[in-house]
């Protein structure tokens, strides 16, 4: 996931330790995706939406 997001721009990436089965992608500070509201895991297409183009 980091890989990819660096691959798309992505400036500030931060891997945090998390309670279980927390997913939570923040970009330059910004919460852009979070699965405690979806569910499941991002999508690749939805993965290169969350950085701005």
């Amino acid at each position: 996931m980091r890989e990819r997001l660096e691959k798309l721009g992505a400036a500030d990436i931060e891997l945090r330790i998390g309670r279980s089965g927390q997913f939570d992608v923040t970009v330059d500070g910004t919460l852009k995706y979070t699965r405690s509201k979806t569910g499941r895991f991002p999508t690749d297409d939805e993965i290169e939406n969350l950085v701005p183009g």
